[in-house]
């Protein structure tokens, strides 16, 4: 035995704890089984009353743990998982029902009890089944009821009522059109309840990302950019590291308006934005402030390692193409940069780097400041 079938073997559990589906269906199928234990000794109780013969008991006795332990081998394996349904649901109840079938031609007068077994096993198909489905199963067992009362007339014709099984039979096909209906509906409430809370989950997280991002750029909105700039103090109040912000201003942007258009001008946010964005490390974050402001927050960063940051933000927007608007157009930006002291107060870095933006701008646009 190999190293790794043996470190397996250790390993091995009855449920596997490592795929939560393939767990939920075992215990789906271990149901099953319980219900096949409880079987069985009523089948031995109806022997000892007399109204059934031997031959069923034996058989219960080979088929139900061939049947179990060969289904189970196929959910361990996960042979299942090739399977368009990989509960086999119609596939257990179908095997379910021809082991009816075959006690059944043994039960003499308690078959008429025996019927409401497949109703025990039809209630697995609301797991999976739809109205459809569930019509074939029926149609499987009204043939395999069927097929008794064929051989009982052929093998065992005495002392059999067929008037009574034949309307045993239509009885029991009224009640299968019924149940399969009914548990069809069932099965696609909760199937339809299983795709609504997906679905809410889904509008869930929308609505989040819209309560977070900026609807033009797709980038933090002020308000969570600021949730986002506490959290960042008082971590590094309590570490003492180290952090910078980038104000960053687009040079007369009011200018792109004017002459191009706000949807140009709305074009040159959303560039913007996604060149700042893919600057970032998976660390550091960024927000639209305001108009045409955005500003950035560059964690365990300290003043040389923003300006080089801000550098590359800068050069890059301004070789940055903007093809709608003339081959000849160009996008520049100032950056205002600030280094956080331990105990300043938000608004107080914040200011900072709005002052240093400003001799940005002040000196001629298209550069970086420090305060």
């Amino acid at each position: 035995m190999k190293k790794e079938d043996l470190i397996n073997l250790i390993h091995f559990s009855i449920i596997p704890k490592d795929d939560w589906k393939q767990a939920l269906r075992i215990r789906r199928f271990f149901m099953a089984v319980a219900v096949y234990a409880l079987c069985a000794p009523l089948g031995y109780v109806s022997y000892l009353a007399g109204v059934m013969e031997w031959e069923a008991i034996a058989g219960l006795l080979i088929i139900i743990p061939i049947i179990n332990i060969s289904l189970y081998i196929f959910f361990r394996t996960g042979l299942n998982l090739k399977q368009a349904d990989p509960s086999l649901t119609a596939v257990q109840m179908c095997a379910a029902i021809l082991l009816v079938m075959y006690v059944m031609y043994f039960a003499n007068e308690s078959r008429g009890g025996l019927l409401l077994i497949y109703i025990i096993i039809l209630l697995f198909g609301i797991f999976r089944l739809n109205t459809r489905s569930f019509l074939y199963v029926s149609v499987f067992t009204l043939l395999t009821y069927g097929g008794d009362i064929a051989l009982l007339h052929l093998y065992h014709p005495q002392g059999v009522n067929f008037n009574l099984e034949y309307l045993q039979w239509i009885t029991l096909a009224l009640v299968l059109i019924t149940f399969s209906t009914i548990g069809g509906y069932i099965s696609s409430l909760r199937q339809n309840l299983s795709i609504s809370k997906s679905q809410q989950a889904k509008y869930i997280e929308i609505i989040r990302e819209m309560a977070i991002r900026d609807e033009l750029t797709g980038i933090y909105n002020r308000r969570h950019l600021m949730g986002l700039l506490d959290y960042e103090k008082n971590r590094s109040l309590r570490s003492g590291g180290v952090f910078c912000l980038a104000m960053l201003d687009i040079d007369l942007f009011k200018n792109v308006n004017d002459r191009h258009g706000h949807l140009a001008g709305d074009a040159v946010l959303r560039a913007v934005a996604t060149m700042i964005d893919k600057t970032l490390r998976n660390t550091e974050f960024c927000g639209r402030y305001g108009g045409d402001e955005f500003l950035i927050v560059l964690t365990q960063t300290d003043i040389k390692g923003a300006l080089i940051f801000a550098e590359r933000v800068r050069i890059n927007i301004e070789n940055a193409p903007f093809p709608g608007l003339g081959p000849d157009f160009k996008v520049t930006v100032s950056i205002g940069l600030s280094e956080y002291q331990i105990g300043e107060e938000v608004d107080k870095i914040i200011s900072r780097a709005d002052e240093a933006l400003y001799l940005a701008k002040k000196g001629g646009r298209n550069r970086v400041g420090s305060a």
